[in-house]
């Protein structure tokens, strides 16, 4: 445990892990809006 916790205390350690935290979420933000194009998307005021 002390192992873990030298290495949690390096600064480089904690800077890839909260890179790979956040780029996780980016993806998942991605994966769950997709990767549509902004011309392929409806147009609200077709009707017009």
């Amino acid at each position: 445990m002390k192992a873990v916790k030298a290495l949690w205390n390096k600064p480089a350690t904690q800077w890839v892990c909260k890179t790979l935290y956040y780029f996780s979420i980016l993806l998942g933000l991605l994966w769950l809006y997709g990767f549509t194009d902004t011309n392929t998307s409806t147009f609200i005021y077709n009707e017009f």
